[in-house]
Order: structure tokens, then C-alpha cells, then sequence
């Protein structure tokens, strides 16, 4: 049965459409469930809307698959958080993304290694780490670093899209030698840029 609805069914490009189609699917799916929650068109008009702002940093065939494998496992009406929580775990998977467990123990295991130079299981990892700083990942205690990657994990991972720059290492800065050497503002300047780029 897996995957049943999505290839019979054509996914509208338009959120609006995609949406009352979801509406739709729900209904007939939990029917009395359905009609308890949003008893009048009213409240199912705000839903929709409120559904349609959460959901709009998505793709529209990330939703429906989403959707899609709640109404297969679910005998319950999904909730809004409920829909969210999917929709990222089909999306994070759809990337190859690993969790923010995995993640966590991929960006404190490189000990002594260079993030730059490491061969990361998904790029988002090493944004991840670079965003919480590598030294305190090197430095700190687990008990508190550990909170601070899952919520920076978290919260990166909201902005995510299709073509988000988090999903591609960044390109390898080339060094050409100068031919005269820096001056001390020139060097305290570059010091400053490593800082931010690895601590």
C-alpha cells in the first residue's frame, strides 16, 4: 500500500491547491475525527490558512508524501505539529540529511582533523558545525554543547529549501601568495577571518 496515494493521485503545483486537496484526503480518510475537529467551514477555512502559512517553505511533493505515509500508519487525525514533524523527516530524508543525533556525533568526532577538508556525510552537518563554533564542539562540556547543536540544528533546518546553500559545501578559498607580505592590520584582519571560519 505504501506510496498508493501519491501515484495516483497528481500533485498541484499551486500551495492553495495542494492544501484543499490535503483537506480533502483527511476528510474522507477521518471522517468523524475530521468534522469533530473543524466542526464549521468556518474553522476549516482558518485552518487551511494556518496550514498553508506553516507549510509554505515546502515542497509541494514533500508535503503530499508526508501526508501520504501519516494516512497510511496513523488511524488518528494528524495535527498541524504532527504534519510539520513529517514533512521534515520525508524532507531531511528526500536530502540524505542525517539526524540531529547523527549529526551530533559526526561534528565531535573529527578531533584534530580540518571541517573544511573532512568528507561529511551531508553538507548540512558541517553548517551546522561551523554555525556552532568547532572549538567549543572540541572544548565543551557534552551536556551543555550538545543542547546548543541540537537547537542550532533545529533552527537551520527551518530555512532549508530545494536550493539552499546549506545543502552544498562551500567552495575551497584558493590562497595565491603575495608577493609583499602583510602588514600587521592585513594579518590581525586575516586571523580575524580564520576565527570566525573555524572557532
Amino acid at each position: 500500500m505504501s506510496g498508493q496515494l501519491t501515484t495516483k493521485i497528481s500533485v498541484p503545483k499551486n500551495q492553495i491547491d495542494l492544501i484543499n486537496l490535503i483537506f480533502a484526503e483527511l476528510e474522507i480518510t477521518y471522517h468523524n475525527q475530521f468534522h469533530k475537529a473543524f466542526p464549521h467551514e468556518e474553522s476549516i477555512k482558518l485552518a487551511k490558512q494556518l496550514w498553508l502559512a506553516k507549510l509554505e517553505t515546502y515542497e509541494n511533493q514533500t508535503i503530499f508524501k508526508a501526508i501520504d505515509q501519516i494516512i497510511e500508519t496513523s488511524k488518528y487525525l494528524p495535527s498541524l505539529s504532527d504534519v510539520l514533524s513529517k514533512t521534515k523527516e520525508v524532507r531531511n530524508k528526500l536530502n540524505n540529511i542525517p539526524s540531529s543525533v547523527e549529526a551530533y556525533k559526526e561534528a565531535t568526532s573529527l578531533g584534530e582533523k580540518n571541517p573544511s577538508e573532512y568528507k561529511w556525510s551531508h553538507p548540512f552537518v558541517y553548517h551546522v558545525g561551523c554555525k556552532v563554533g568547532w572549538y567549543r564542539l572540541k572544548t565543551e562540556s557534552e551536556k551543555f554543547i550538545k543542547d546548543i547543536f541540537m537547537q542550532t540544528y533545529n533552527e537551520m533546518a527551518e530555512s532549508l529549501s530545494a536550493d539552499s546553500s546549506l545543502l552544498k559545501l562551500p567552495k575551497k578559498e584558493r590562497f595565491i601568495k603575495n608577493k609583499k607580505a602583510l602588514s600587521k592590520e592585513d594579518k590581525i584582519k586575516e586571523l580575524e577571518k580564520l576565527k570566525r571560519k573555524f572557532l
